[in-house]
């Protein structure tokens, strides 16, 4: 355990226990922050009405400033539960005939005969709920829309909707129940962003500003910012990302070397970087259609204010004390919708995506791997999830010191009462910035973490969350207790981190060993030229100033440097690269989560050339291979030479 990790002095707890949670764990707080070299962030307890603030770092790390509860970070994926009030909004303005039950082609016809959901649906028709649920069975396509640098290329719907319509259906969800799982799908939520601008007749970004934001009196708030506004400082918090050294010493070794350590202390280094482009907003709220599953920007203070009315109104509905009249606003209202969407969604011992949350259940046992965990979201959570299946052998209690995390709330000091408590969650992740919240209902009780550094290493907003939200559940205030929440919480992180080096030292060993040299334009000229998907999605490579094969998607992504499998010969008749790139390049631009590893997702097989070293005619790039057909049928996966 780190020297930082040692129990601060506690003392005889007020009536506040979350003011006493953050006065108890503040030491512990910031060695987290420090581990995971999180330049600053800020955090947020909501304990029966009563709010606690706790800020860490600075604002950017070349500004001294420290953030404040007032401080706006990118919140990403926190921004889907605002879209699910939004679109609860909608349902109840009369005027539109709009229903969480309304087939997606009555607002959608682009998506007429492409709306079939899981086939152990009783309507196969693909519904609103379904796209706030991530119950849809399209493809995940992140890899054609977010690039380093905070480059987002999809700059209106039409892309979204032409792929969402022809490319084929996950198999992966093709068949089968989405009880303990869902589809997550950010191209979900840039559909429900287009059903609001078209049902409503105003932006996504202009409808939650005026009928959520403003009212709710939320100013450090936005669902856009313009660039100018983002480089002027003023209170937002900068984005960084994190390299850590030292984790493979001596670089790039030669192929066929298997003998890989780390260091014993890798130190893990901050540096700034662009902010991701779908929190921008144009003129008139215009946005990327990735803002409104990933573009918010918010402060801890505004959404302890939002989960506040939220959690007010489940408790005035579970006491059935909660009278619709002249005198209800709509804000109130709509999340009296919201809520009965969510709870007639919500089974005792399941877990399932719902009006723009995650749902579980706990206390949580984390020996069922088939049941989701609470907060259950991020880099972290892959690798936990990997380690916890890789000592199931060892038996439940290898599993269990894994993750030890709400697994006594129902009889651990406080949290009162036998069976299980539904909570709700989200995480965010994206360039520069992570985030995570965590709500237990019946409890009145609300935990927001935000982190102003995207820190592949360790991600501080989960880990974070995690813990003061299962310390505040069970009320814990005996120094004996928080020493061993310390105790486990350093057992984690250490499983956490051991996953990340194990999967970089693989990753990084499989790139130097299968794809050794960097492409020259010179050798592979054929390579060279336009060539697209299906309309609206195309990629071009081109060469750089020094002869380097560059492939960028849509014109304006990132240019990334491609380079050679070991036995594909320049005049070969099929040629296969990859535009991954090592962890040391590729995670100065905000980029290198757990979903950057696989290098087979990245893979371009370059084929049809006319004669021996003339042009390629196409490439086949299966950009999401656990939800491809089957390996062998790539048909709809080429990319035909246009320029």
């Amino acid at each position: 355990m780190p020297k930082s990790f040692v129990a601060a002095r506690t003392e005889k707890p007020s009536t506040n226990i979350a003011e006493y949670l953050i006065r108890s764990t503040s030491t512990v707080l910031e060695a987290i922050f420090s581990e995971s070299g999180n330049v600053g962030g800020s955090i947020g307890l909501l304990e029966n009405g009563s709010c606690a603030f706790f800020n860490i770092g600075t604002r950017a790390v070349d500004d001294g400033q420290p953030p404040t509860e007032d401080t706006a970070y990118l919140i990403s994926s926190i921004t889907k539960p605002f879209l699910g009030l939004a679109i609860a909004l909608l349902v109840n303005d009369g005027r539109h005939s709009i229903s969480f039950e309304t087939p997606v082609k009555q607002v959608l016809p682009e998506l007429e005969g492409r709306t079939t959901v899981v086939s152990d649906q009783t309507d196969n028709e693909l519904r609103i709920s379904h796209l706030l649920a991530h119950r849809s069975e399209f493809m995940k396509f992140t890899n054609l829309w977010e690039s380093p640098d905070g480059i987002v290329p999809w700059t209106s719907i039409d892309p979204v909707l032409t792929l969402l319509r022809h490319m084929p259906l996950s198999n992966k969800y093709a068949a089968g129940s989405f009880d303990n799982t869902r589809n997550y799908s950010n191209e979900c939520f840039a559909l429900l962003a287009e059903i609001i601008a078209r049902t409503a007749g105003i932006e996504w970004g202009q409808f939650v500003t005026e009928r959520i934001l403003h009212p709710l009196h939320m100013t450090n708030t936005f669902t856009g910012v313009t660039k100018e506004q983002l480089q002027g400082r003023n209170n937002f918090a900068s984005p960084h990302t994190v390299k850590v050294d030292g984790l493979i010493p001596g670089g790039h070794q030669q192929p066929g070397v298997q003998s890989r350590h780390c260091t014993k202390n890798p130190k893990a280094e901050p540096t700034m970087i662009q902010p991701s482009q779908a929190s921008f907003a144009g003129p008139g709220y215009e946005q990327t259609p990735i803002g409104a599953a990933a573009g918010m920007m918010s402060s801890t203070g505004d959404l302890l204010k939002f989960y506040g009315h939220f959690l007010t109104v489940f408790h005035k509905i579970s006491s059935n004390t909660m009278c619709l009249g002249h005198d209800t606003s709509e804000v109130e209202h709509g999340m009296v919708t919201w809520w009965k969407h969510i709870l007639s969604r919500t089974e005792e011992g399941n877990s399932i995506y719902a009006g723009g949350w995650n749902t579980t259940q706990v206390p949580w046992s984390p020996c069922d791997l088939s049941h989701r965990w609470p907060g259950s979201d991020g880099d972290n959570a892959r690798r936990l999830q990997r380690a916890i299946k890789s000592t199931q052998s060892n038996g439940a209690l290898t599993a269990n010191k894994m993750w030890y995390f709400f697994q006594q709330l129902a009889t651990g000091g406080g949290g009162g009462g036998g069976g299980k408590k539904l909570a709700l969650y989200h995480g965010g992740n994206m360039v520069g910035a992570t985030s995570c919240c965590f709500l237990v209902p019946s409890l009145n009780q609300a935990v927001v973490v935000l982190c102003n550094t995207r820190g592949f290493y360790l991600d501080a907003a989960n880990i974070t969350c995690m813990f003061l939200a299962d310390a505040l559940a069970r009320k814990v205030t005996d120094p004996r207790a928080i020493k061993n929440l310390y105790s486990s919480l350093d057992t984690i992180i250490r499983h956490i981190k051991g996953s990340y080096i194990r999967d970089l030292v693989l990753y990084e060993t499989k790139l130097e060993e299968e794809y050794p040299l960097v492409a020259s334009v010179d050798d592979f000229a054929g390579c060279l030229g336009k060539f697209q998907l299906v309309e609206g999605v195309f990629a071009v490579i081109n060469g750089s100033h020094r002869g380097v094969l560059k492939f960028q998607l849509y014109g304006q992504g990132f240019k990334y440097s491609l380079r050679v499998k070991h036995d594909s010969s320049a005049r070969a008749s099929e040629v296969t690269m990859t535009f991954t790139m090592p962890m040391r390049d590729l995670v100065p631009h905000g980029v290198g989560g757990n979903n950057r590893l696989d290098i087979r997702d990245f893979e371009l097989v370059f084929r049809g050339r006319e004669q021996n070293g003339g042009s390629f005619g196409e490439f086949v790039w299966v950009f999401d291979r656990s939800g491809a057909p089957a390996d062998g049928v790539v048909s709809a996966f080429v990319w035909r030479r246009v320029e």
